[in-house]
């Protein structure tokens, strides 16, 4: 397991990041601490969760789980959470505001069981909040060490850049990282906020960089796998299914599929190591449901994958963007532009 810097900052991290949105949802507590447990036998020193993973009605139970595994090695972990999500019923517990940000950092240390976390994240852009005001509220969760990094998460190029920007003018604490869901069939960072990456020395954590199992061929002959996130029963299917559960998703699939055949590499080995070999990938967030889908995640970072798989199967995510179903439903719900003249789509709606 790899372990590098964290953008431009100097915190090491695995490249292999535990995403912790199952636990307390689909995987109980004893299961997660032994999926955590094994992880970080593993080698993997980077845990993400959020104040909103968990069951409808116990939004914050993934943080609460995550903090048991924490409380007897918090030095050796780097712990990551996010803060948007609704926690309430009143009109100002969703969103960035200062007021939110004050109240669900206090909120997420106490569930972590934790005076700070290592990495503090805005789950996704809230246009109901000036971005002054959260690049301020940000600034002060560090300067009161509550948080060594900040990031985002689902924030466009034009997002992200807007932010740096005040954050530089006004002598802030910067964001360090980004948190966009990226994979083979989902390319759409690549168009503008990779460049802004590169440019600006951004980490990248990549989140469903398996497309929730579909390239794993999960879900072959439009046949939903129980228990995955294309089941009715996961809370954010309907998200999945607008991106993948499509015919030429399920082509560019079965053609993934023939490469791994052909190179004699699983399907997890290559979709992950084609993720991690973007040369502005950080880390890969892979989520585990069982203990067995852990040991295949590990056994994938070990995998020797040829570069002509890679490139292949690149060939295929090349075909599939020509013609992605999910583009005119990114332009439909694209977010303001915080610049004149610039109007480039971003969906901020989030599974993770």
């Amino acid at each position: 397991m790899k372990h590098v810097n964290l953008g431009r900052t100097g915190l090491k991290v695995s490249e292999y990041c535990i995403g912790a949105d199952n636990f307390g949802y689909q995987t109980d507590a004893a299961d997660s601490i032994r999926i955590m447990e094994r992880a970080f036998e593993g080698g993997v020193n980077f845990i993400d969760t959020a104040n909103s993973y968990g069951p409808a009605d116990n939004r914050g139970i993934s943080e609460e789980i995550v903090g048991r595994f924490v409380k007897s090695r918090r030095s050796e972990v780097v712990l990551a959470t996010k803060g948007r999500s609704r926690i309430g019923d009143g009109p100002n517990d969703e969103g960035v505001s200062r007021k939110y940000v004050m109240q669900a950092i206090d909120d997420s240390l106490r569930r972590l069981g934790t005076d700070y976390v290592d990495l503090y994240q805005i789950h996704a852009p809230d246009p109901t909040t000036p971005i002054d005001e959260t690049v301020d509220a940000y600034n002060d969760v560090v300067r009161a060490g509550k948080a060594r990094y900040i990031g985002v998460s689902n924030f466009a190029g034009y997002h992200l850049m807007d932010a740096l920007w005040k954050q530089d003018r006004k002598n802030l604490a910067s964001f360090a990282s980004v948190q966009p869901r990226y994979n083979l069939l989902y390319r759409e960072p690549e168009r503008e906020l990779f460049k802004v990456c590169a440019d600006q020395g951004i980490g990248v954590m990549a989140y469903s960089p398996q497309a929730g199992g579909f390239l794993l061929g999960k879900h072959r002959n439009f046949l939903a796998e129980s228990g995955g996130r294309f089941a009715e029963d996961f809370r954010a299917h309907s998200f999945y299914r607008t991106t993948y559960w499509n015919e030429p998703t399920f082509k560019a699939m079965e053609a993934f599929l023939q490469v791994t055949e052909k190179y004699g590499v699983s399907p997890n080995a290559l979709a992950l190591r084609w993720v991690i070999s973007n040369p502005v990938m950080t880390s890969c967030i892979v989520g585990a449901r069982t203990l067995e889908q852990l040991e295949s995640n590990l056994d994938a970072w070990d995998t020797e994958v040829p570069q002509e798989a890679l490139d292949e199967a690149t060939t295929i995510g090349d075909e599939l963007w020509d013609t992605a179903p999910w583009k005119p439903q990114m332009q439909a719900n694209q977010g303001p532009s915080p610049f004149p003249g610039i109007n480039s789509p971003v969906s901020t709606a989030s599974p993770a």
